[in-house]
């Protein structure tokens, strides 16, 4: 089998050199920081990938049985971070374009989604953008990994939580700090 291939996957989809399009390739970056069971592949398939890796998946002789994709989706919520989840039909029959992201749902990667999700379970996380325009960040800076907007970066752990409950991992909320509570200098009362 294929490195790629596992009975359940999570996708992230994005860009991101435009703002808050990188949120799926973010969420995907979180997620590679936990222990996953063996059967859950976790992917960045940027821009391009998803229409290639969907029709891969399509016609694999061992279907993937549940995929969960994660993405921007300009589907009208306002504050931006708020999530929602969607299935491919809807945004395959979404007639007033509302739902569009970026990438197009309902343009490159509508017939792709449709015959994959003929054969897998296809469920789709979007996190309402604050801003899709390209960064204006400086790329020399060390102190940001994605070029996400605030609200949109506080959907993120909303966002793993939603993608793992659906691959049915189960999740805490460990905080971790880069300081210890609990060290006390001796003698110190």
């Amino acid at each position: 089998m294929l490195d790629w291939y596992a009975r359940q996957m999570i996708v992230g989809v994005g860009n991101p050199l435009y703002t808050d399009d990188g949120f799926g390739p973010a969420v995907v970056s979180e997620l590679k920081k936990l222990s996953l069971p063996d059967d859950l592949k976790v992917l960045d398939v940027g821009l391009a990938g998803p229409h290639f890796l969907f029709t891969l998946i399509a016609e694999a002789e061992q279907p993937v049985e549940r995929m969960v994709i994660v993405d921007v989706l300009d589907f009208g919520g306002s504050p931006p971070g708020q999530m929602t989840k969607v299935s491919p039909d809807f945004l395959a029959n979404e007639k007033t374009g509302r739902y569009l992201d970026p990438h197009s749902w309902g343009g490159g990667f509508k017939d792709p989604l449709t015959e994959l999700s003929k054969r897998t379970e296809v469920i789709i996380l979007g996190c309402q953008p604050e801003s899709i325009a390209i960064s204006d960040i400086d790329n020399e800076s060390e102190d940001v990994d994605y070029w996400l907007t605030e609200q949109v970066t506080m959907a993120i752990p909303k966002a793993v939580q939603m993608a793992l409950a659906e691959v049915g991992v189960e999740y805490g909320t460990t905080i971790k700090s880069e300081e210890d509570p609990h060290r006390e200098e001796a003698g110190r009362t």
